[in-house]
């Protein structure tokens, strides 16, 4: 009854608080417009009146929306009042986890897409474009106050929240998922900005004007206005989410203690660990594909500041990804050396060693399939009429360097967890890191050769039942092809170190016990010449404690028997 009763409370109170963010937002808007910080250009929508069309929405909207909200979260506030018997409950609930977890999550995003959207306004007016001229600079700018506002008020809430009393469970990690994602999301957001910069700046250096712009603008104003943007929005979340999260990690209390070794916290460190590492393998070859593509002579036509754009602006922009793989695997590898957890250290250096050469592994096995695929249908002549010689050096200069690449990155770092494995083999075949990594590698190979190979049967029953198919049937099913060999020479490698490991943990499951030596003493029983030893020493047996045997190795154990 009570779960019942918070998923209303909870439900109405957020759909009332989105509609009352929004017709706030639109009241705000209109104030701010007639104060001369709308459109300049002429809007296309809202009819002949659209200052009153706005004002009529936003009003309705805001009217409705208030008094639900107001009604149903005044009843959430009474439920976790200090007087209720029921308020510590209430505040650890997981539903009352899941609904700031939303919450925050959505008012930050309406924050910093509003922020955003006034940040380039701004800037492009400032530039003197006449770009994006159907969007004021009141819009964006209301949305950011209203939402952020909202979201403001929630945290003040949460933190409330923590402060009463320790949590744990759905409450408190559904929470720290938002923490997390919004950190995470925040720094992708700033390292694309970063990358915009860079792009910028070179283009402008080479004198290159930028790729979708329209004609008769200035060239470098929207890519300005939009890293600028994504350096202010990106940057405010990550940095201040970070700094709060940092926090935690550093409080010496229950909330230090709950920090430090949650998983969700090691799992964002993983992700950016994994997003950084593609992102650099991407880019770095993206430039040397460009500069191979160049040397091949293809595309025909473009001019030498053209080409040095595309070798050296993506291998500069894989800087600021690289900085960040960095800077994180650092931090990861600095919270794990503490004393109270000596196992955490090697745990964290497998989780590094293993992400990364998995991303390595993956894109090298990716470029590899198409190499190959290349090749057989260059040598075998599939595909060459439609495709001609110019796309296959292309296709060429493309993915070489994503097959060298990632697997210079994956020899990297798989050089590293073979140190590991020598040095302890048993340890690191037990790890669970290890183990996962195995699996997970060995399930996407057999999964890639099984789609492979079902592509190649469709394509040879469909020539059986004679279905119409393409006549370049070499040049379609190169790929596949392919794919079967790599995954087919993936998953038996993978699948060798599993056996392997698998022996090593067996092994050191059943040799502890058979090593073990009972302890043994001899004893030397002696009575009468009419005694009856076998029944003495029946009786001796019965008095033993558990684990404890006694055997007859000599004498005449049935002297006086009879």
């Amino acid at each position: 009854m009570q779960t019942a009763r918070r998923l209303y409370l909870y439900l109405l109170s957020g759909i009332g608080l989105g509609v009352l963010v929004s017709g706030l937002s639109m009241l705000l808007t209109v104030l701010l417009e007639q104060l001369g910080l709308g459109p300049r250009g002429e809007l296309g929508f809202g009819g002949d009146d659209p200052v009153r069309q706005q004002l009529t929405l936003a009003s309705a909207l805001t009217v409705v929306a208030l008094p639900v909200w107001l009604l149903h979260w005044r009843a959430v506030e009474r439920s976790v009042a200090p007087d209720r018997p029921d308020a510590a409950l209430e505040r650890t609930s997981g539903v009352r986890g899941l609904y700031f977890a939303i919450a925050l999550g959505a008012l930050l995003l309406a924050a910093a897409t509003g922020l955003a959207s006034a940040i380039e306004v701004l800037v492009l007016r400032v530039a003197g474009s006449d770009e994006l001229d159907f969007r004021g600079l009141g819009d964006g700018l209301a949305g950011a106050l209203v939402a952020g506002a909202a979201w403001l008020y929630h945290v003040r809430l949460r933190t409330r929240d923590w402060a009463v009393s320790p949590m744990s469970g759905d409450g408190a990690w559904l929470p720290r998922a938002y923490l997390y994602l919004a950190t995470f999301a925040g720094l992708l957001v700033l390292l694309g900005a970063v990358h915009g910069v860079v792009e910028l700046i070179g283009q402008l250096l080479l004198d290159v004007d930028p790729v979708f712009v329209e004609p008769g603008t200035q060239p470098w104003a929207f890519p300005l206005a939009t890293a600028i943007s994504g350096l202010l929005a990106g940057g405010a979340i990550f940095i201040g989410h970070t700094a709060y999260a940092e926090r935690l990690v550093a409080d010496p209390g229950w909330r230090g203690a709950s920090e430090r070794p949650a998983r969700l916290r090691l799992a964002y460190f993983v992700a950016v660990i994994a997003v950084a590492a593609g992102a650099v393998i991407y880019l770095v070859a993206d430039g040397l594909g460009n500069a191979l593509a160049a040397a091949f002579g293809v595309p025909a036509g473009v001019t030498s500041a053209e080409t040095a754009s595309l070798v050296i602006i993506p291998i500069a922009g894989a800087v600021g990804y690289g900085i960040a793989w960095w800077l994180h695997v650092r931090r990861l590898r600095a919270e794990a050396e503490v004393p109270e957890d000596p196992g955490r250290a090697p745990t964290v250096g497998r989780l590094v060693a293993y992400t990364t050469s998995g991303v390595g592994l993956a894109f090298g096995a990716v470029g590899l399939v198409w190499v190959v695929g290349i090749f057989i249908r260059a040598t075998l002549g599939g595909g060459q009429v439609l495709a001609g010689e110019e796309t296959t050096l292309r296709e060429l200069a493309q993915f070489v360097p994503v097959t060298v690449l990632g697997m210079v990155v994956w020899q990297w770092q798989w050089t590293v967890v073979n140190g590991r494995w020598a040095a302890d083999p048993v340890g690191e075949a037990a790890s669970t890191t290890r183990r996962a990594m195995l699996l997970i590698v060995l399930a996407a190979s057999v999964l890639a050769a099984i789609l492979s190979t079902g592509y190649i049967v469709y394509r040879l029953f469909g020539s059986v039942f004679g279905v119409e198919q393409s006549s370049d049937a070499l040049g379609e099913l190169s790929l596949p092809i392919a794919g079967l060999l790599v995954g087919i020479g993936v998953a038996l490698y993978h699948a060798a170190l599993l056996r392997r490991d698998l022996g090593l943990r067996t092994d050191a499951e059943v040799t502890p016990a058979a090593r073990v030596v009972p302890a043994t003493a001899m004893l030397r029983l002696t009575g009468p010449a009419e005694a009856d030893l076998d029944a003495a020493i029946s009786a001796l047996r019965g008095h033993l404690p558990a684990g404890y045997a006694l055997e007859v190795t000599g004498g005449d154990a049935r002297q006086g028997a009879g």
